[in-house]
């Protein structure tokens, strides 16, 4: 029942902290010295072996659970079971692994002075004798840090999310060829647009906003839904965007369709960053489809498209 407990409160924890953002990033030191345990950490398991040097990472009361999916109780270890499975690894023969962090992914929270909240997205490949690697595992992790002394030590680690099954893994993905503007002067346009439209969701400034939306807005994200609102998106955007995220255009990503009769569409990346984390702090970038219409040279965003 106290393992029950245990989990509920991480798993709310974790929740909680991804939907409301409130805490922001860790400063950079914090950062740095829990991604290099991270780094230990997979050294020792796939590595160097030496196991010894895992009190530098865990607390004696470490915890580890991994969900199963709805089909399976989740799974826990204590350090000793943990330690122990590594041990065997390294003694048998067994194939050589991988472990990598996904892209940007990789956060660090503080709660407070004595603790922080680490998570991200990991993937586990398998190194087979005859070359190659095959991907065996994703999941999403959050770990629980608290400062024992002057270091920090990782008291219990949840996976969760965790995917096993990887139809297309061995085949190459579709790579198109480098985007070329079929209108050169529409392009130029159409960056201009989207230039000014997010100087403007930058500053806050409200008019440009309301003037660049349609007044048939509809907002497509892939995680919030379908926003047909104009009015909702616009006070949507002042209380939660305001002096808090800027967006930046990844450079090099932005492409420009024309759509005959109507305007265009433009397909990008871009990166949002909170304005209360320290500069350079990674951010992820998100793909975005917007439709423009234009109107006697009166360009508006009519309908957008929002991915993460």
């Amino acid at each position: 029942m106290i393992k029950h407990i245990k989990l509920f409160t991480i798993i709310i924890g974790a929740l909680s902290l991804q939907v409301s953002g409130a805490r922001g990033q860790a400063p950079a030191a914090l950062y740095a010295t829990l991604k290099a345990k991270d780094s230990l950490l997979f050294d020792i398991a796939f590595q160097s072996c030496n196991v010894q040097r895992l009190h530098e990472i865990f607390s004696p009361d470490f915890v580890f659970y991994h969900d199963n999916g709805s089909d399976g109780p989740t799974g826990t270890q204590s350090l000793a079971n943990f330690t122990d499975n590594i041990q065997r690894r390294c003694t048998t023969h067994t194939p050589k692994m991988r472990r990598e962090i996904v892209g940007n992914s990789l956060q660090v929270i503080p709660v407070n002075n004595q603790e922080a909240i680490q998570t991200g997205i990991q993937r586990l490949y398998v190194l087979p004798e005859q070359g190659g690697e095959k991907l065996v595992e994703e999941s999403k992790f959050t770990r629980n840090w608290k400062k024992q002394g002057n270091d920090w030590k990782m008291v219990s680690e949840l996976d969760y999310a965790v995917k096993t099954s990887f139809p297309d893994a061995g085949q190459a993905r579709y790579v198109p060829n480098p985007f070329v503007p079929s209108s050169e002067p529409l392009y130029e346009v159409i960056a201009r647009q989207d230039s000014l439209f997010f100087h403007a969701y930058n500053n806050c400034d409200m008019e440009t906003m309301t003037n660049t939306f349609s007044d048939s807005l509809e907002f497509y994200h892939d995680q919030t839904g379908l926003s047909a609102s104009k009015k909702d998106v616009l006070e949507s955007t002042r209380k939660n965007i305001c002096g808090k995220v800027t967006r930046e255009l990844v450079p090099g990503s932005l492409e420009v369709y024309p759509i005959h009769g109507y305007g265009a569409v433009e397909i990008a990346y871009h990166r949002f960053h909170n304005n209360q984390q320290p500069s350079g702090t990674p951010s992820k970038a998100s793909k975005f489809i917007v439709l423009w219409k234009n109107t006697d040279g009166h360009w508006q965003i009519s309908r957008v498209i929002s991915l993460h």
